[in-house]
Parts: structure tokens; sequence; C-alpha cells
């Protein structure tokens, strides 16, 4: 009998830091983010840039469509270094990496985070996909198992016709790609986060990074075509036996949270959280809140 171990997590910000507390928390982790230096590592016909921050097992991050890694929730990631060596990196094409000559495709991230994995000294690994990001932990995880001990998956679908899709409205922003940077950051943000969350946090620069890398329209066109193209990996979920953790928000309307029950209906013994009001985006709502579930689970989860 297939069991999912399903979490709940009906988190709310009366959980959070408040005022004060949670803009020092949160400039001291963009401080830790932003002086980290930036590597760089051939992998394949690409060179990856990249970052580590912390000590102890291996994390690898996979950012998500159109993201650069100083989009990452500095708070989120520098919790996460309390207890692992975390490492951020951008994708093919995608801020200070090279596109190099290959096809876009989730299976070919895929296989640049592999190689990634590899020329950092690893054989196995704890991984973490956020989006597009978690798209390609799902394919990777099914591709080479004995690569990665466990994923978290957040903002995740199992692609192919069993997905659900965002509204028509949601994607037209989502593939908008003019205007100036701070026109499209605008634009995105109205969809990551909850318009009722925003309004209540006015002060975007608490909690969301500023972001100095870039990635060109036609990098972006590629990315959401490999989406697009994916045939997905539902077929496949039942098969599975990489301890999994799956987080979405009730509010996301970029994945909607429906994905997440999917994924977790297949997945045996997989871990589903969902947190109340959050959108996509809710690394920057709840950077606390994930972080502790995602070192519950990596800490407590076989």
């Amino acid at each position: 009998m297939k069991r999912s171990l399903l979490f709940f997590a009906l988190l709310c910000p009366l959980l959070a830091l408040a005022g004060e507390d949670t803009d020092k928390t949160f400039q001291s982790a963009l401080k830790a983010m932003q002086d980290t230096p930036v590597q760089h590592v051939e992998v394949g016909d690409i060179t990856i840039a990249y970052k580590t921050l912390g000590d102890g097992e291996p994390l690898f991050c996979i950012t998500g469509n159109g993201d650069t890694m100083d989009l990452w929730s500095p708070v989120f990631i520098t919790r996460l270094a309390d207890h692992h060596k975390v490492f951020i990196f951008d994708n093919r094409g995608a801020g200070l990496t090279t596109e190099g000559t290959k096809a876009f495709s989730i299976e070919q991230f895929a296989q640049d985070t592999a190689g990634f994995i590899r020329a950092m000294g690893y054989e196995k690994t704890e991984l973490l996909g956020f989006s597009m990001g978690s798209r390609i932990a799902a394919q990777l995880t099914i591709d080479q198992p004995a690569l990665i001990e466990k994923v978290v998956l957040y903002g995740c679908a199992p692609g192919g016709k069993v997905e659900i899709k965002r509204s028509a409205s949601v994607q037209k922003i989502f593939s908008d790609t003019s205007g100036t940077p701070a026109e499209k950051t605008q634009r995105m943000f109205s969809v990551l986060i909850p318009a009722d969350w925003r309004q209540a946090h006015p002060d975007t620069a608490s909690y969301l990074p500023p972001v100095t890398e870039t990635i060109t329209p036609e990098v972006r066109a590629k990315q959401m075509s490999a989406v697009a193209d994916w045939p997905g990996i539902y077929d496949q979920l039942s098969s599975v036996q990489t301890p999994t953790l799956i987080m979405a928000g009730t509010a996301d309307e970029v994945v909607p949270p429906g994905n997440a029950l999917l994924l977790a209906e297949q997945i045996p013994a997989s871990w589903l959280v969902r947190f109340r009001d959050g959108g996509h985006g809710m690394m920057f709502q709840f950077p606390e809140q994930m972080a502790e579930v995602v070192q519950t689970f990596l800490a407590t989860a076989n």
C-alpha cells in the first residue's frame, strides 16, 4: 500500500519575527549572501557560477524560471546554511552562468545539475528545487536516484497533461518580458505573493533581495519552452523511493497548489507541507518556518 505522510502546516505571520527584529534578521542574512564570493566551475559545455554558504552535508538548491541565484530569500538560505553546506547557482544561460551549445530542456538542466554536483566532489547529496528548479530536481531524482539522498520540491508540478495549469491572466503576466528591470520585477512580484500579504508588508526592502544579475528575454523564452515541452514525470512518481518533501502555498497562483496533492498521492511516503496564504514566493513570506520544515525533513526522513 502506498503511504503518503501529509503535514498540513497552516502557518501564519504570527509565527514570524516582528518589526525591527525581522528587518535586522533580513539585513544580516542579505549581507552574508552578498559577501559570499561567486565561484565558477566547468561542467560540460557551460561554466556554472555558484556560491556556497555554511558547513556540513551538502544541499544543492536549484532556482526557477527567469531567476538568478541572488533572488533566493537570504533568510531562507542562511537558515539552511546553519546545518548544511548550501550550494546556490545560476542555471544554464542565466545570470553569470554561460549558455553553452546544448538545447534547453528540463532533462538537460538535470544533467547540468548532476554534473555540477559531481564537479563539487559529491556522489550523493540532498537536493532542493524551487519552481522550474523543482521540476529539474524531480527529473534528476528519477534519472539518477543513486545521486540524490533526499529531495525537496517547492512549488512543483508533475508536468504533462495531468498538471493543473495556472490561469490565463497569470500566464500573461508570467510570460511578459517587456519593460525595465524594475517594471519586470514589480509585475512578477504581483503574482508571486498574495495581494493581502503585500498590502500588510509594504516595505519590500525588508524581505525581497535586490537582484543585480540579469537574464535575457531570449534565455527566459528558452526556459519557458523547456517547461512547456517537458513531458513530465507523473507516470514515474510511484516508483520514487527517494524521501521527498513537497512544499506548497495555498494561495500559489503560479503553480496551483492542487499540483502538490497530485505529487503527494503518487510518491510513496512523501511529506506534504502546505503554508496557509503562501504564494509561489512564500520563501519571502515565511523563510524561517520554511527552513525549519526543510531541516526537520532532512534530519528525520528515511
